[in-house]
């Protein structure tokens, strides 16, 4: 068993597979998001039309886009540096006016009350300290 020292953190694990992940997902393979995940969770939310939201561990943006699609004023952060690249180029090619930081989702720095809601898919499994 390795030490925790051994033990790779969550954001450099991200940070080493996001470059293939983004390209993979951009070509249709993440099909379980893409048909299922994505399209289940999205279905279940109220209006958010002229709320303004955080997506905590956006990866490449793809629910961020959506939910801004929905009429949010979005705010994403995500740990890894690559992610937020992929997802500030989509941004610029098709802009929605979401605004992306590099942030690890458990060290956040907003001012209190600044969200009306807050979502995150498939991210609080790999945070630490989650409280």
């Amino acid at each position: 068993m390795a030490s925790s020292k051994e033990k790779k953190d969550a954001g450099v694990l991200w940070e080493e597979n996001a470059e293939a992940w983004s390209e993979l997902a951009r070509m249709g393979y993440d099909i379980y998001r893409d048909g299922v995940n994505s399209p289940t969770f999205i279905a279940q939310f109220p209006s958010v039309r002229g709320l303004v939201g955080l997506d905590v561990g956006c990866g490449e943006g793809d629910n961020t886009r959506r939910v801004a699609r929905l009429g949010a004023k979005m705010f994403a952060v995500d740990i890894s540096k690559t992610f937020i690249r992929y997802a500030r180029q989509h941004e610029d090619a098709s802009p929605l006016g979401i605004q992306y930081e590099m942030s690890c989702g458990s060290q956040m720095a907003f001012p209190d009350e600044q969200f009306d809601f807050v979502i995150s898919t498939m991210a609080l499994m790999d945070m630490k300290d989650l409280e």
